[in-house]
């Protein structure tokens, strides 16, 4: 396909089009590379200043993103999640019009070591769940989350913690409690073997690492979880109040 030597329209705008509108039709996905200078110019009969020219607006309009030596790439739609919420992860996926899943990793009964006795206000040595989970949006890993529950007062929970439930919505109705607020620290890690594998990322990618502690209306701790995150995945928010 050529494009139109006669238009009023210069050359790269045309192009800059054609690929926006390839993007959206799928052609190109997130994340996906783009073809070559040399094999572009080929296919629309243009210069590489042209080229260049339409990838260097599509890169500043966020559409595409360029690693130096390697080619320019689709750049992926990262998910907005609400920082201080304590919504479940469920109700906030279904909520943005998407698809969330749960692969159980591990799901086993531990003793609860020092630093979890103290943050649960229970003995040393009493049950406590250590949840290990996947969590997808629309089948693409989202989060890699290591969860800690105490079994003083949430018997059996490990009973009822299956691949397709939301583990708030069990806390709810099997126990009567809902998360009231949360305490959360927020910093950025690089990603082991394990967790690349998990994510199908290199060794070494940027994660957000989320500390958390849950606590009920009683003011209980409820639960305590490290949640990971790819960085070009997820944009987080903080929302202050209303206006004034």
């Amino acid at each position: 396909m050529k494009l139109n030597d006669a238009s009023q329209k210069p050359l790269y705008l045309q192009l800059k089009q054609i690929i926006k509108e390839d993007i959206s039709r799928g052609i190109y996905e997130a994340g996906q590379k783009l073809p070559p200078e040399a094999e572009i110019c080929k296919t629309y009969g243009v210069s590489r200043i042209t080229v260049r020219r339409a990838i260097t607006d599509l890169v500043e309009e966020g559409i595409l993103h360029s690693q130096q030596g390697k080619g320019s790439y689709v750049r992926e739609i990262k998910e907005k999640r609400e920082l201080i919420s304590v919504g479940s992860f469920s109700d906030m996926t279904t909520a943005s019009g998407k698809t969330p899943s749960t692969q159980i990793l591990s799901n086993v009964i531990i003793e609860a070591d020092e630093k979890l006795a103290a943050m649960f206000k229970i003995k040393r040595n009493d049950p406590v769940l250590n949840l290990h989970r996947l969590l997808f949006i629309d089948n693409q890993p989202f989060i890699i989350e290591t969860s800690y529950f105490p079994l003083e007062y949430l018997p059996d929970l490990e009973k009822y913690i299956g691949e397709s439930s939301s583990t708030y919505q069990i806390l709810k109705k099997r126990y009567d409690i809902e998360p009231a607020f949360s305490e959360k620290t927020l910093e950025v890690i690089l990603a082991t073997e394990y967790e690349s594998s998990l994510f199908h990322c290199d060794r070494g990618t940027p994660l957000y690492l989320i500390d958390k502690i849950t606590y009920d209306q009683k003011d209980r701790p409820l639960h305590y979880s490290k949640s990971l995150y790819l960085t070009n995945k997820v944009i987080f928010t903080i929302n202050t109040g209303k206006r004034i």
